[in-house]
């Protein structure tokens, strides 16, 4: 018999392999241009920054879509095993969807939780967060730097305001930086910051390091919570791309603790569909939340499908 959980996963494979794709009609791209590197999204034209967008949109990263001039919305059904949490299965829907009879710089997004890179992603506990739906009004983009104000609410209808301010900065044709810094207001942890910084370095055409760090705060908690770790991904080919990480994070206060840190493998491959898409990330964890508590080592392995709704599947998916 089954376990029920990858029965569950099974189901939702069958069910999304039947499922229908309706693509509204949209001018075709000419051959010469890049179909994975929006427009919107080119903001420096460097080897590093055009290599990072191709791999960040390929795993599905938030902050890209919610940037993209495109409408994108992607479900995901996952099912997770750790030896420290067990089973568990998730569902999610999240994306951006643009809202063009209010103003082309209105858009509603949901699962506005946002985890800004492919690396925040990477620790289980960054996962299993609160699904947020808001509605995002673009206040300036230019070459390099985006501003964005946000409304937001959770699924315990707790409001949030956040205004956003991001810079791309290239250092080199092959190392290109990215800094953001958000404010933001949330009933049940009043005002509050998160700050990022990325790095990414284009190691050859097809091999991708990220550097990525993180530092939030807010009046609920004390001190701040940070994060850190490095990605290495190669593309295999247009359909395929596998990498390794390594993550750590923690807090400042009240005693200085790292909760949590390990490191592990990711694949992501389309299957038969370019809408459609599996990813493997087996890791290996250590974890503990106090100082007193003995850190506990954990083997664990999620495996994801991803089904992607666009205006343009082509557009956004063909390379």
């Amino acid at each position: 018999m089954p376990n029920p959980p990858l029965l569950q996963l099974c189901l939702l494979l069958m069910a999304l392999c039947l499922t229908p794709v309706v693509l509204s009609a949209e001018e075709e791209r000419p051959e010469d241009e890049s179909p994975w590197l929006d427009q919107g999204h080119r903001y420096v034209s460097t080897r590093a920054d055009d290599l990072a967008t191709w791999m960040d949109s390929f795993f599905g990263v938030r902050r890209v879509d919610n940037e993209a001039a495109y409408s994108t919305l992607r479900l995901r059904p996952s099912l997770e095993w750790s030896e420290q949490y067990g089973w568990d299965t998730g569902l999610s829907l999240r994306g951006k969807v643009n809202l063009p009879n209010l103003n082309e710089r209105v858009s509603l997004l949901f699962s506005d939780e946002d985890s800004g890179s492919l690396g925040d992603e990477l620790l289980r506990d960054q996962q299993n967060l609160s699904d947020d739906v808001a509605l995002q009004v673009v206040g300036r983009e230019g070459a390099r730097d985006r501003i964005d104000f946000r409304l937001g609410f959770n699924s315990g209808l707790n409001p949030k305001l956040a205004a956003r301010y991001r810079y791309q900065m290239p250092f080199t044709e092959q190392v290109s930086g990215r800094f953001r810094q958000e404010l933001l207001y949330r009933t049940d942890d009043r005002f509050g910051t998160d700050t990022r910084f990325d790095v990414d370095v284009a190691v050859s055409s097809d091999r991708l390091l990220q550097w990525y760090n993180r530092a939030r705060w807010d009046e609920k908690e004390e001190g701040f919570g940070w994060n850190t770790g490095v990605t290495v991904n190669q593309r295999l080919s247009n359909n395929r791309v596998i990498g390794v990480y390594g993550t750590l994070n923690g807090r400042t206060q009240p005693t200085q603790l790292t909760q949590a840190y390990g490191f592990g493998m990711r694949y992501r491959q389309n299957l038969n569909r370019k809408w459609l898409f599996l990813e493997v990330q087996p890791g290996y964890f250590w974890r503990r939340d106090t100082v007193e508590e003995e850190r506990n080592g954990s083997a664990e392995i999620v495996l994801r499908l991803e089904a992607v709704f666009t205006g343009d599947v082509e557009e956004a998916f063909s390379r």
